[in-house]
């Protein structure tokens, strides 16, 4: 009698945590799409905020403008020497090599398609390095946009891309990873 007394007790609190984990799930989905809408609505009042100043916009110098982007989210300038272009397969990004030996990349690809497109290179592309360095998935990033960079991003960022690559910025959004220079760990 008593070992059925604890099953069903025991059975209890496991279905009562359960319901407890399941209510979790539920209220952190909902709080998710809850903070996307939230930031796609001030995406949009930015947008239409920013109009009519939007035309007189321009980047002189992609470089100085990829530095300065670069240091509202570093925190200090990371004084860029070159920019260069790096393409792979469907892959676009900016490669800027900092004085420092570290590198910055700027793509419009998603982080997961991103680090699944260099997570499939295989064995060799681990032994000679990728564009994010030997352990990718570790490499801090930034999302970047007119909610995170400014009002101006987006038309900026695709002057600058137009400018440095020659094609047109696809998305309004770029990704900002920083690789360690040689000997310098993630």
């Amino acid at each position: 009698m008593d070992i059925i007394l604890v099953a069903s007790v025991l059975i209890a609190i496991f279905l009562l945590g359960a319901l407890i984990s399941a209510g979790n799930e539920r209220q952190r989905r909902a709080i998710d799409g809850i903070r996307e809408q939230a930031e796609s609505w001030a995406a949009q009042d930015i947008l239409l905020k920013r109009e009519k100043l939007a035309r007189q916009t321009s980047v002189g110098d992609p470089r100085a403008w990829l530095d300065t982007l670069a240091a509202q989210s570093l925190g200090s300038s990371p004084r860029l020497l070159s920019v260069s272009v790096w393409k792979k397969d469907d892959l676009l990004a900016l490669v800027g090599v900092c004085t420092d030996g570290r590198r910055l990349v700027f793509t419009p690809v998603p982080r997961a398609r991103l680090l699944k497109a260099l997570k499939m290179r295989g064995v060799l592309a681990s032994a000679s390095g990728t564009l994010l360095g030997d352990k990718p998935h570790k490499i801090p990033f930034w999302e970047l946009s007119v909610v995170t960079s400014g009002a101006f991003f987006d038309i900026e960022a695709g002057q600058v891309w137009l400018s440095l690559i020659g094609e047109p910025l696809v998305s309004a959004r770029l990704t900002m990873y920083e690789v360690p220079g040689a000997g310098r760990r993630a």
